[in-house]
């Protein structure tokens, strides 16, 4: 195997950086980790599945074998994750549903919001303007798709997986950000964040699910109540090279297959 095809299989590694930006700006970072997510999945899968088919035309038959397998297994193990998430999205929500439970819940789904009877009563009336507004961005900006793209960009490659709590942490913030600039008070949204935790610490919800008690909350709620701190634009940037040095890596591998036929 050239020393070159392993940069795109290894790459997924230096990703684990995007997991320690809870302080960057919530947008750009959800947007950052699921682009990088994607396009690091694709590019380490196309090198596998080249790099194996290349072996395989060179003679080394156990090489391609144990490469095609594993490029088998991930097309598989995407397959999977995204059939698992479809049926979770298939529960009929149109706009907000009220449901007749004690037990307080709150969460999004691609469809609408869902809101228990038992955290209404668990907030004071501004704190259930503050949750609505939670819920509500993330079916309006779509945040399952990008939990989406970093789960089954983990599916493909699993050194990618630490990013899974990342940018669920990251369109929480998002969430939160949003929540605040509609009801034009932090504070209150801090509350109405900790308060949600602190009824909900008890519940089950799905994997599938984006609420307002979701995330590690004591790192929210800080971020809510203190200023913006620096984009840490350089190290961004690093990342976004060291994508762009994978994929011409794979490339790379891709023509070196050309030549072969």
């Amino acid at each position: 195997m050239d020393d070159g095809a392993l940069v795109p299989l290894l790459a997924p590694m230096l990703a684990w950086a995007l997991v320690h930006c809870r302080s960057w700006p919530p947008r750009a970072t959800s947007w950052l980790i699921a682009g990088i997510c994607a396009l690091l999945a694709l590019a380490s899968s196309v090198t596998l599945a080249v790099t194996a088919v290349s072996s395989l035309l060179n003679g080394s038959v156990l090489l391609g074998s144990v490469l095609g397998t594993l490029f088998l297994a991930a097309v598989l193990s995407v397959g999977a994750a995204g059939w698992h998430r479809r049926r979770a999205w298939q529960i009929p929500v149109d706009g907000l549903a009220l449901l007749p439970d004690d037990e307080p819940v709150a969460y999004a789904l691609p469809g609408g919001v869902v809101v228990s009877r038992g955290m209404v009563r668990a907030l004071a009336a501004d704190q259930r303007r503050a949750l609505l507004a939670h819920e509500r961005a993330h079916v309006s900006l779509r945040h399952h798709r990008f939990v989406l793209i970093v789960d089954l960009a983990s599916a493909a490659q699993p050194l990618l997986w630490p990013l899974r709590d990342a940018v669920r942490y990251t369109v929480e913030r998002w969430a939160d950000e949003v929540a605040a600039a509609t009801t034009g008070d932090r504070v209150l949204t801090a509350r109405a964040v900790a308060t949600a935790a602190l009824a909900a610490r008890h519940s089950r919800l799905s994997v599938a699910t984006l609420g307002i008690s979701a995330g590690p909350v004591p790192q929210r709620v800080a971020a809510l109540l203190t200023p913006v701190r620096p984009r840490y634009r350089i190290l961004a940037l690093l990342t976004v090279v060291l994508v762009g040095y994978v994929f011409v890596e794979a490339t790379e591998a891709i023509l070196d297959l050309w030549q072969l036929f």
